[in-house]
C-alpha cells in the first residue's frame, strides 16, 4: 500500500514510532466497536519529521473504513449508558463557561446518549453518525429525529448554523482532520465553540504501554498529543481556549474487563464481577492522563477576518418570527394614543398593554385603541408588571418580545432597528441606548441622573465583564430564548427587575448588543426621583455583589 503523507503539514517524511506488522505489508481488515480493542492488534505508528503528527501508515482504503463505521453494532456500549451519559453532563457542565444553550451537532454521535442529555438541560440537538445499528437506536429509543445517517458533508448543514460542535473521540477516526476542521469552521456561528476530546499518545500510560496502549488501533488513524493538537487547530482556524485532561466514567466491570487484556491474573476478579452484577455496575470516574479535552473558538486572525465578518453580515432571516410589544403601564392614558400610532404593524405582530391599576382609563382606552389588554388590580411595580408582560407574550407565542414605555419617553419607531440584531440571530438581547451619539442630554435628561447613569454603568461593566453603554434603559427586545433560559419570575418587583434581568442573561452567556435612540423628557412623561433613584443606585450595588459571591460558588436561586 502506499505510504500516507502527514495530514498536517503535507511532509513525507517520517520516523517509526511503533511497528506491530512484523512481515505483514498492510494492516489486517478493520472489524470497527466502539469498545473493541485488541492489544495485540497488527498497526504501525509513524511520526512526521516535520511537525510531530503521528498516524497509521499504511493503512486501510478510506472507503473500507467508512464501510467499517456503517456496519457497526456495539451492544456493549449501551451497556454502559449511565457513564456515558454522566461523562456527557461533565463535557457540558464544562461548557457552559462559554455557551449554555442554543443549536448543538455531535459529530461521530454513536447512539445519541449526549444529545439526549443535552436535549434535557434544552439545546436544540443534531447529530451526524455512520453506523445504521447506532442511527436506527437514536431515532427509535431516544426520538433524536434530528440524527442524521451519513458524515458531515452529508448532512447539508448551512454556514454559521451552531454554536456548538462536539466531537468526543473522533478527530483520531478521520480520514481527513484538517479538511473536516476547515468545514466544522464554515458551520460555527462567529462566538462558537468547537469540543473535541481525544487520546494523547505522549501520556505516561501510553509511554509506559507503548503499542499495547488501548489508544493503539486500526480504526484510529491519527494520534494527536497537546502541541501537534493545537497545530491542527491553528492551521485550520482556530484558536485553542481551553485544553485539559479528561475522566472517563464506567462501570467497575468494564474497567476491569479491559484491564484484564493487559493483566490476566486480573480475569480472576472479573468472574467474581459477573457473579455480582451489583457490584460490577458501579460507576467508577477515572482520570489516567491519557485523554484530552479541548475546546476551541474560530480564530480572529486577519486572514479569517472575512469569514467572520460575512457570517454577521449574512443577514438571513431563517422564518418568520412573530414580534409582540409589551407596554408596561401606569397613568398612561395622555400619551397612550401617540405612542401605540408611531408603533408600525408592518413590524409588530402583536401589541399588549398591561395596566398595572392606573388610577386613570388606561386600560379602558387600550381596549377601544384594540390592542390586548391585562390589568393587575392592585399595583405591583414596575418589575412585577414586567414578570407579567412577559409571561403573557410567551404565551401569545412570541420570538421576540419588545419594552416600550407607553409614557412617549422613547422613540417607538426605532422598533425596527431595535429586533434586527435578534431576527438575524446575532443577539438575544438588545438595549436602546440614550447613552450613544450624545441622545440623553439632548433629549432632556438631567445633568445628575446622565452622571449617575455613566458611573453606576461604569460599575456594572467592571463586575459583569462585559461592556454596554447603559443598562437602565426602558426600551428594549429579548428574544424568546432569552426569555425561556432566565428565571425573571424571581427577580424584584421593584425598578431594579432591568438591572437582574441583565445579570441573569450574563450568567447564561447571552448575547447583547445596543443601538443609539433619541428620548425624550416632558412633564407628561413617567419619570424616577432623587430619593427613589439612590435606592435604586443602591439595588443595582447589591445585585453585582450577589453575582460576584455567586461566582465564588454561592447559590442564588433567581440565578440558577
Amino acid at each position: 500500500m502506499p505510504d500516507v503523507v502527514c495530514n498536517l503539514c503535507g511532509f513525507s517524511s517520517y520516523r517509526v514510532v511503533y511497528d506491530t506488522l512484523k512481515t505483514s505489508s498492510a494492516p489486517e481488515k478493520c472489524h470497527y466497536k466502539i469498545t473493541g480493542h485488541d492489544p495485540n492488534e497488527l498497526v504501525r505508528v509513524v511520526a512526521c519529521r516535520h511537525c510531530g503528527l503521528s498516524f497509521l501508515n499504511p493503512r486501510q482504503d478510506s472507503s473500507k473504513v467508512i464501510e467499517s463505521y456503517v456496519s457497526m453494532a456495539d451492544e456493549s456500549y449501551i451497556a454502559e449508558e449511565v457513564g456515558r451519559r454522566s461523562a456527557a453532563r461533565m463535557i457540558l457542565s464544562r461548557l457552559k463557561r462559554w455557551k449554555s444553550s442554543g443549536k448543538i451537532l455531535d459529530i461521530g454521535c454513536a447512539t445519541g446518549f449526549f444529545l439526549d442529555e443535552a436535549k434535557k438541560q434544552g439545546w436544540d440537538v443534531y447529530g451526524v453518525e455512520c453506523s445504521d445499528w447506532a442511527v436506527r437506536y437514536a431515532h427509535e429509543k431516544l426520538g433524536l429525529s434530528q440524527v442524521v445517517k451519513g458524515t458531515l458533508k452529508d448532512a447539508g448543514f448551512s454556514s454559521g448554523f451552531f454554536d456548538v460542535i462536539i466531537m468526543t473521540d473522533v478527530i483520531e477516526h478521520l480520514v481527513d482532520p484538517k479538511l473536516t476542521l476547515c468545514e466544522i469552521r464554515q458551520l460555527l456561528r462567529p462566538n462558537g465553540i468547537l469540543c473535541c476530546t481525544t487520546p494523547d499518545i505522549d501520556s505516561l500510560i501510553s509511554r509506559m504501554l507503548r503499542a499495547k496502549w488501548w489508544g493503539i488501533k486500526q480504526a484510529h488513524l491519527y494520534y494527536f498529543n497537546k502541541r501537534t493538537l493545537n497545530k491542527m487547530f491553528v492551521a485550520t482556524g482556530f484558536s485553542v481556549v481551553k485544553m485539559e485532561s479528561h475522566a472517563r466514567t464506567f462501570s467497575l466491570g468494564y474497567w476491569f474487563s479491559n484491564f484484564s487484556a493487559y493483566k490476566p491474573s486480573m480475569r480472576f476478579l472479573l468472574g467474581f464481577l459477573k457473579r455480582y452484577s451489583r457490584w460490577a455496575s458501579f460507576l467508577i470516574k477515572l482520570d489516567l492522563g491519557d485523554q484530552l479535552l479541548v475546546f476551541v473558538r474560530r480564530s480572529r486572525k486577519m486572514e479569517y477576518l472575512h469569514e467572520l465578518e460575512a457570517s454577521l453580515d449574512k443577514g438571513m432571516v431563517l422564518e418568520k418570527k412573530k414580534v409582540v410589544v409589551v407596554l408596561p403601564a401606569y397613568n398612561a392614558e395622555k400619551t397612550l394614543a401617540i405612542t401605540l400610532n408611531d408603533i408600525s404593524r408592518d413590524v409588530v405582530d402583536e401589541v399588549l398593554l398591561v395596566d398595572d391599576a392606573s388610577k386613570d382609563n388606561t386600560a379602558e382606552l387600550g381596549r377601544q385603541l384594540g390592542i390586548n389588554v391585562v390589568r393587575h388590580e392592585q399595583n405591583k411595580g414596575y418589575g412585577g408588571n414586567q414578570k407579567t408582560c412577559y409571561r403573557e407574550a410567551l404565551k401569545m407565542g412570541a420570538d421576540v418580545v419588545v419594552m416600550v414605555h407607553p409614557d412617549y419617553q422613547y422613540d417607538p419607531t426605532a422598533i425596527s432597528q431595535l429586533i434586527e440584531p435578534i431576527l438575524k440571530e446575532r443577539a438575544d438581547a438588545v438595549f436602546g441606548s440614550r447613552m450613544m451619539k450624545g441622545g440623553a442630554l439632548e433629549g432632556g435628561m438631567p445633568i445628575w441622573k446622565y452622571n449617575a447613569n455613566i458611573l453606576l454603568t461604569a460599575v456594572e461593566n467592571v463586575v459583569l465583564g462585559i461592556y454596554l453603554t447603559e443598562y437602565h434603559s426602558g426600551f428594549r427586545a429579548y428574544s424568546r430564548k432569552y426569555l425561556t433560559h432566565v428565571n425573571f419570575e424571581a427577580n424584584s418587583d421593584g425598578f431594579v427587575f432591568d438591572t437582574q434581568i441583565i445579570v441573569q442573561g450574563v450568567l447564561k452567556f447571552m448575547r447583547f448588543e445596543e443601538i443609539p435612540i433619541r428620548t425624550r423628557y416632558f412633564d407628561e412623561a413617567s419619570s424616577i426621583s432623587v430619593w427613589p433613584s439612590i435606592l435604586y443606585g443602591l439595588n443595582i450595588l447589591g445585585t453585582l455583589i450577589k453575582f460576584f459571591l455567586y461566582k465564588l460558588g454561592w447559590r442564588f436561586k433567581q440565578f440558577l
